[in-house]
């Protein structure tokens, strides 16, 4: 029985970037193939779309996606950027609850996408711009007057939002911007308090307009150290908007429902083939289910990515797609197994360690210091090794 049998595997190697929704094949492409998790279901319809909608009266607050790099924080705001946007999209969704709220902002608002650079433009230039040339895109003719002529700027969108609803009065704007966090930490000190008050009133004036801004930022921006200089203006932040946290567990989802896509008679088989081998691996029995969602790869392998901070969390899931795609032409290993080619010794699984071979080989990791002294130090061992041990089992001990 081969690899392939066993998994319906669907590669993930691209990185996503919030731009690629504008297109509309693109769009319906992400929101197809975004697994939602029931975590992440009851997140977007108890909380994205209530803050979005605009039929209800209600306290609506910006919105804050939190997800580290790789961890679909980007795929995610494009998904609901395009449902808003289209609403003959919904039934893409693969979960029907979350498919059926859509329908409250499916198709209700016209979108405005950005991702912010290496730029040293204030925040409220780098928005205002980016809505005015949205707006022009759209036949709506509206310039925000500069920030000296204003004492703040709810007035001026308001009146935005009202040159912009003659030509769409049922309509609302949406403003969506990826890479908040990096481009706040690069501010200077006054600078920083200036970007952060027009971050506040741009959550406010969501209450009052059909106005909603959705940003994606690193890391929980409110609890963040690297701000706690401004403690104040944090805070006032935070009483205007909401944050979607996006979980580990909704990276291993991610892995299982859409990598590692399994039948039940193909769950009923792994599990049979693993039985076995559950004597051999403390609490394996106990995470039966765990590990047959996440066959062939070691559920410890996603775990262990989220502690190296050197690392790009995207790179689990490139990583893992390219290991896959090695082995779908391989039968399962067995303790009995004839001698043949074999990626892996039984189980088969792909555990973390095997990551190894890609820090020795991959020379931009030698620019990190710590990734650098390991490396290093493992060489040297490895040629002790060489020197002590017949030639044969050298093999046992190789960086790459």
């Amino acid at each position: 029985m081969k690899y392939k049998d066993l998994i319906q595997f669907e590669p993930i190697e691209t990185v996503v970037q919030l731009r690629d929704a504008n297109e509309a094949a693109a769009a319906r492409q992400l929101v197809r193939t975004y697994v939602i998790s029931g975590e992440m279901a009851g997140k977007l319809t108890g909380l994205v779309i209530p803050q979005l909608q605009f039929d209800q009266p209600a306290d609506n607050k910006g919105l804050m996606v939190v997800g580290n790099y790789g961890t679909g924080k980007s795929h995610l705001m494009s998904v609901i950027s395009a449902l808003a946007e289209n609403g003959e999209l919904s039934p893409y969704l693969n979960d029907g609850s979350v498919a059926g709220a859509a329908g409250k902002i499916g198709g209700r608002f016209k979108v405005a996408r950005t991702e912010i650079g290496a730029t040293t433009m204030s925040l409220r230039d780098i928005l205002t711009g980016e809505l005015e040339e949205y707006l022009s895109s759209i036949g709506v003719n509206y310039s925000f007057p500069s920030a000296a002529e204003v004492s703040n700027n709810k007035r001026a969108f308001e009146e935005m939002m009202a040159a912009f609803h003659q030509d769409y009065p049922d309509h609302g704007l949406l403003l969506v911007v990826d890479e908040l966090l990096d481009y706040l930490r690069s501010r200077k000190d006054q600078e920083l308090i200036l970007d952060l008050n027009f971050l506040r009133e741009i959550g406010e004036v969501c209450k009052d307009l059909r106005f909603r801004f959705i940003a994606g930022v690193q890391e929980a921006i409110f609890d963040s150290p690297r701000f706690s200089f401004v403690a104040d203006s944090i805070r006032r932040v935070k009483d205007r908007f909401e944050q979607i946290l996006i979980a580990r567990k909704d990276v291993k989802f991610v892995v299982a429902e859409r990598l590692l896509k399994k039948t039940g008679e193909q769950q009923a088989k792994i599990r049979a083939y693993l039985t076995p081998f559950a004597r051999f691996y403390g609490r394996m029995n106990e995470r039966m289910d765990e590990f047959v969602r996440l066959f062939p790869v070691h559920p410890d392998y996603i775990d262990t990515f989220e502690r190296v901070t050197a690392i790009e969390k995207r790179e689990v899931l490139k990583t893992l797609s390219r290991e896959i795609k090695k082995i779908l032409e391989y039968d399962l290993p067995a303790i009995d197994s004839s001698p043949g080619p074999q990626p892996l010794l039984p189980p088969g699984l792909i555990a973390y360690d095997g990551y190894w071979t890609n820090l020795c080989e991959n020379p931009s990791f030698r620019a990190v210091p710590d990734i650098k002294a390991v490396i290093d130090c493992s060489q040297v061992l490895e040629a002790r090794i060489r020197r002590l041990l017949p030639g044969p089992l050298t093999n046992l001990w190789r960086c790459g």
